[in-house]
């Protein structure tokens, strides 16, 4: 048996404890919160955001959808085509910050090619053709049967922005920054409409709530598209907090034209026709 390599180990252990006790009573060092922005870095913040919701016309993108909820995962192919040109309805844009009201389509297929959901989003308008259960459900975007089958709150900024895979501004009197790295949009009551949490390394949007949906959405792996910028992964959390979803994009095209063929909704004979006003049961 060596001693001499035992006695050694023995020390070296001793010392390190000590310096782990000499650590533990001495303060710690804590960094201390960045500042927060000042005013003219969250208006020129707030301009570029603006800027890029403008910069994108028309989008498609591929990739995959989880949905989670509580434990389980199912995941399921996405394909998105949007098109802001195309607004329909007379929604005030006015102001400092207000989503584009165009038109989208989202057709969601089983991994193996399964077609399983198409949905269809003009203005206020909302149609889901459901392949599983062979309806067509028709409505609006206020529709509470049409939001119990979609687990995102259906505001058109929100689902906008999960199309753009970027945070579009919602409506807002006024912004300002109450910590660093964070942008607050106001409503003229002084009440928070949306909180950006921004990258401490650039300033991306990170971390995007929208206050009165109580939703969040989580943007990373961001690309640069000829000066569009996009996050390849996108997370959201609604009110339910056992239910979220993530879309992963694998390709992604902005300001293509779009033949009006691919926002038709083909609905097969054998499928029956639900029309659903605000809030009335289906029938």
């Amino acid at each position: 048996m060596n001693f001499t390599k035992i006695h050694s180990g023995t020390k070296t252990l001793l010392t390190a404890l000590a310096f782990l006790a000499f650590q533990c009573c001495s303060p710690l060092m804590v960094k201390p919160p960045a500042p927060a922005l000042d005013e003219e870095s969250v208006t020129s913040l707030v301009s570029a955001f603006s800027a890029q919701e403008e910069k994108a016309k028309t989008l498609f993108f591929s990739g995959t959808l989880t949905l989670k909820e509580q434990d389980v995962e199912n995941s399921v192919q996405i394909l998105m085509i949007a098109d802001a040109t195309s607004r329909t309805g007379t929604d005030d844009r006015a102001g400092t910050g207000a989503c584009p009201y165009g038109r989208m389509k989202i057709e969601i297929t089983h991994p193996w090619g399964k077609t399983l959901i198409h949905i269809l989003i003009e203005g206020q308008r909302l149609d889901i053709l459901d392949f599983t259960e062979k309806r067509f459900y028709r409505g609006r975007l206020k529709s509470n049967r049409l939001s119990e089958r979609i687990p995102v709150p259906l505001n058109p900024c929100l689902l906008w922005s999960l199309a753009r895979a970027f945070p579009a501004l919602l409506k807002h009197h006024e912004a300002a920054s109450f910590a660093g790295n964070q942008i607050t949009l106001l409503d003229p009551e002084g009440e928070k409409v949306q909180v950006f949490e921004l990258y401490s390394s650039e300033p991306l949007p990170y971390r995007v709530s929208f206050c009165k949906e109580n939703a969040v959405m989580v943007f990373s792996d961001f690309e640069d598209d000829d000066g569009i910028l996009y996050a390849r992964k996108v997370n959201f959390h609604g009110p339910d907090p056992k239910v979220g979803l993530a879309i992963e994009i694998d390709q992604m095209r902005f300001n293509t034209p779009l033949p009006e063929a691919v926002f038709r909704m083909e609905v097969p004979r054998d499928f029956k026709t639900v029309h659903l006003k605000d809030d009335d049961p289906e029938h």
